[in-house]
């Protein structure tokens, strides 16, 4: 059982109602903890923008920080949702990581995201389960898309059998790596990254070597 389990309150996911609830306090805990950051967020104010009262968050979710870290959590599922899946990525492998690699820079390198990864940053020494919420869902769950894509290119007869999360993340990796540097340390024109670019293709073009499948 995880720290942010154990934090959770009486009324966590109960009953539809109390399911919706949860949601609407975890939607005014993201804007909140956003616009003020975590040591200035009260849970009186995101108790106002949820439309409930202090003691219902705390029914719900236990404390300050286990909300914070379902927040995290929350948040990088909603960073999934915008990820492409399998089915809308092209069908040749190489043309799908290239497109699954440029969405993933888009939503990372967006400036809401970067202030949001900079406020995690922030907090993840002293609240360790703030940052593996938030790795675990976005980082994590990126990774899971991917991998599933691979294997669909697999089941297809596209790439050879292959441990499809470990060039999941290899591609992520490569993909995200000085696009989001560049971001967090509020370069300009952080996704104009020539020598990154170049990193992916080599990188795709070496797995695609790899990968392709055997004659016959």
């Amino acid at each position: 059982m995880t720290q942010t389990e154990t934090a959770r309150g009486p009324l966590w996911g109960r009953t539809p109602a109390s399911r919706q609830r949860r949601r609407d306090i975890l939607l005014a805990g993201k804007k909140v903890f956003f616009q003020s950051g975590y040591p200035l967020a009260s849970i009186d104010r995101i108790a106002e923008v949820a439309g409930t009262t202090k003691r219902t968050v705390y029914d719900h979710f236990g404390s300050k920080e286990a909300l914070f870290a379902e927040v995290m959590a929350f948040a990088g599922e909603q960073f999934v949702g915008l990820l492409p899946n399998a089915d809308d990525l092209p069908p040749a492998p190489a043309e799908g990581m290239r497109a699954f690699a440029a969405r993933i820079v888009e939503i990372v390198g967006a400036p809401d995201s970067l202030r949001f990864q900079r406020l995690v940053i922030t907090e993840a020494e002293r609240h360790p389960a703030m940052g593996e919420a938030l790795y675990e869902s976005a980082v994590l769950g990126a990774e899971r898309v991917l991998a599933l894509y691979l294997e669909a290119c697999v089941a297809r007869g596209a790439l050879a059998p292959h441990d499809a999360t470990a060039t999941a993340r290899m591609v992520l990796d490569v993909a995200t790596s000085g696009p989001r540097l560049r971001g967090l340390l509020a370069m300009p024109d952080a996704a104009a990254d020539a020598v990154g670019e170049r990193a992916l293709n080599e990188t795709i073009a070496s797995l695609m070597q790899r990968l392709a499948p055997k004659a016959g």
